[in-house]
């Protein structure tokens, strides 16, 4: 019986000592684009993944503001977001307060990539855009190229791989 009440505490630790709950609320779909943080165009970059939909990727994009803004908190996000969305691939990024528009060295901010099956984009792709596409067009603050940037690379593999 100890070695049972034992087991049962571990894995409470084990369970409290998880990563933080996702600090956005996601809404009900109602087309591709989620800009919580409003520092998009939000009507070009629908018309945009509406065409790549039609061909058979389904990209979603959700931006918002948290004071635990990283690129963990995007990621576990992204995941959330894809799964409420039920869609293919979930581009997020997240930021904290401000620092979206921020041009401080210390704004904290992370565009992430995150497929619902996690073979369906690499991670050779998914650390290509978020850490060599879309950094240096997110240092000023030009959101709108830097998921246009995503998107299309994104498109560009996984479009082609079905068409083969």
């Amino acid at each position: 019986m100890r070695t049972i009440w034992l087991a049962a505490a571990l894995a409470v630790l084990v369970a409290g000592c998880g990563e933080p709950p996702v600090d956005v609320s996601i809404l009900d779909r109602s087309g591709y684009v989620q800009d919580q943080a409003d520092v998009l165009d939000q009507s070009a970059l629908e018309s945009r993944l509406a065409d790549i939909g039609e061909r058979g990727l389904d990209i979603v994009v959700l931006t918002y503001e948290t004071e635990q803004a990283n690129c963990g908190e995007a990621f576990r996000a992204g995941l959330e977001f894809v799964q409420a969305w039920e869609a293919d691939v979930a581009l997020v990024a997240v930021a904290r307060p401000g620092d979206f528009t921020s041009t401080e060295e210390d704004r904290e901010r992370c565009l992430g990539v995150r497929p619902v099956d996690d073979f369906a984009v690499s991670a050779g792709l998914r650390e290509e855009i978020a850490e060599d596409l879309v950094p240096p067009i997110a240092a000023d603050n030009n959101w709108d190229e830097a998921f246009e940037v995503a998107i299309d690379r994104l498109a560009e593999e996984l479009l082609d791989e079905e068409s083969s």
